[in-house]
């Protein structure tokens, strides 16, 4: 399950494990992506290369005893997370493995994260065979991430990846051999215009597409930078899946700000006005399709408006009757077939089509939820969906519902979610949930106002935006404040003592 977590408070350090580079990758950019982040680093050194972005002078790999020494150091600390870079050579990742295993025994949980380097970007060996076949079998199956690049996919698996299909072939044979989840990553690609990173897991896979900024190809480190930002995002608390999105995002930005620092490119990380994260824009924030829609997608109407006002959401006609001479503009009608106290099919049609004649005449935005076959078909003016949803939807029903010239609407949870939504370019993206609500079962984290600033920062200029999730008139005020455009509600309307004043306090914000 997809959940939304907060950073945690006094969290463990995390562990960085590669070589220092003196042109500026390597361990040299770990540090500087933990220091962007927030978050406490301790490291330990495999190698001190001598290299540039034209050759390796020296791979400086360290004796396995020197290396052990650092690992027996720091044997009894607690980490949170575990980025691993550059290793060498067998010898160290034997030690690395033992380590690692000690603190399984000890009892420890931790995200390790595994960057495969095998060469450098100017074609020098930095992991021999030998090392690739201990990597493979020995730390490979404790990791919970690999993250390599399609020539180190190429070189792991020794299979082609020239296209989508073998890539997704290649990643997928890393699962087989212990991985449990692998993101490709798409910077050596051919595409001029996006570079597309692939994730694979036992129950899950998408792709992430995001600018590829042509005026910045020199900049050293972003495949360490990349990972890392994924161990930090995983220590602060965040599930897998937001911290790639999140970590494409930041990658994305380092690199568009890229200075040329001394004759060389360097990533740029703004610190953030928010607890934990970088200041992200959305020209950095990927798109995310998954298998079921990773071909273009069917333009959808726009609202006419970035503010949809008071949003009640209701699970009968009656109540937009109630409600939609009040004043209201926006309403979803809501009817949850499962919790319907044997309605039938014809009841539940008949209803949508007595909700659409109301709204028609007095001008309200409807949106019908879930039942996106009877909207199109009645002619609703929007259909509004859940991420389960859509999932079912295949690339064809969006496409009726676009040429129904029905309006979308999506629900989100989460970063993720958000990035999907982000992909389809729907009429409205609905947020929640904001904060506790006993009218739904929801699995993830409230994200409070604090995080509706953030996505009013990132996406207000581009969608309209929904609160939803435990608003009544005072949270609503505290959301205005912050600039979205609309909240949703259930039962600050409905089980209200007067749902007509309550509804006239609301619209007057």
């Amino acid at each position: 399950m997809n959940t939304v977590s907060h950073i945690k408070e006094g969290s463990d350090p995390i562990l960085l494990v590669g070589g220092t580079d003196p042109s500026g990758a390597g361990l040299q950019v770990d540090w500087l992506v933990t220091h962007a982040l927030g978050v406490e680093a301790s490291s330990i050194v495999t190698a001190v290369t001598s290299q540039n972005a034209n050759r390796v002078f020296d791979c400086g790999v360290l004796a396995s005893k020197q290396f052990k020494l650092q690992l027996e150091a720091i044997e009894t600390q607690t980490f949170s997370a575990i980025k691993i870079g550059m290793l060498g050579n067998e010898k160290i990742i034997k030690e690395l493995t033992r380590f690692l295993v000690f603190q399984q025994e000890r009892g420890i949980e931790q995200a390790i994260i595994i960057d495969p380097v095998l060469t450098t970007s100017s074609g020098g060996e930095l992991l021999n065979n030998e090392g690739i076949t201990c990597l493979m079998t020995d730390l490979l199956p404790l990791s919970t991430l690999i993250t390599p690049n399609l020539d180190e996919l190429a070189r792991l698996t020794k299979l082609p990846v020239s296209n989508s299909a073998e890539i997704q072939i290649a990643a997928e044979k890393l699962l087989t051999w212990g991985a449990k989840s692998v993101l490709v990553k798409g910077g050596h690609a051919s595409d001029k215009t996006f570079s597309t990173d692939l994730f694979v897991s036992q129950s899950s896979c998408f792709s992430l597409q995001g600018t590829r900024w042509q005026d910045k190809k020199n900049v050293r480190g972003t495949g360490c930078a990349l990972a890392t930002a994924i161990t930090t995002l995983l220590s602060k608390g965040y599930c897998l899946r937001d911290t790639i999105v999140l970590s494409k995002t930041i990658l994305s930005q380092g690199i568009r700000c890229a200075q040329e620092i001394g004759g060389q490119w360097k990533l740029q990380l703004k610190h953030s006005k928010y607890n934990d994260l970088v200041d992200i824009e959305l020209q950095d924030f990927p798109v995310l399709h998954t298998s079921n829609d990773k071909c273009s997608q069917p333009r959808f109407l726009s609202c006419g408006s970035k503010s949809l006002g008071i949003y009640p959401v209701v699970d009968s006609v009656e109540w937009i009757k109630k409600l939609v001479p009040l004043g209201i503009e926006t309403i979803q009608l809501r009817i949850k077939t499962d919790q319907s106290g044997g309605i039938t099919a014809v009841d539940i049609e008949q209803q949508i089509k007595e909700a659409i004649t109301i709204c028609s005449q007095y001008k309200v935005r409807l949106f019908i939820n879930d039942h996106w076959e009877l909207a199109t078909k009645l002619g609703a003016y929007g259909i509004h969906l859940g991420q389960e949803d859509l999932e079912k939807l295949k690339k064809k029903d969006l496409q009726r519902i676009s040429d129904a010239k029905c309006r979308l609407g999506l629900s989100t949870h989460s970063f993720f979610e958000v990035a999907r939504a982000h992909a389809l370019k729907p009429s409205y993206i609905a947020l929640g949930p904001i904060f506790a609500t006993t009218s739904k079962d929801m699995p993830w984290i409230p994200q409070g106002v604090s995080a509706v600033k953030m996505w009013v920062d990132l996406l207000g200029d581009t969608y309209p935006l929904v609160a939803i999730g435990g608003i009544n008139i005072e949270r609503a005020q505290a959301l205005k404040s912050v600039g979205v455009g609309s909240v949703a509600m259930i039962t600050a309307i409905t089980e209200a003592d007067d749902y007509e004043q309550a509804t006239k306090e609301l619209l007057s914000l």
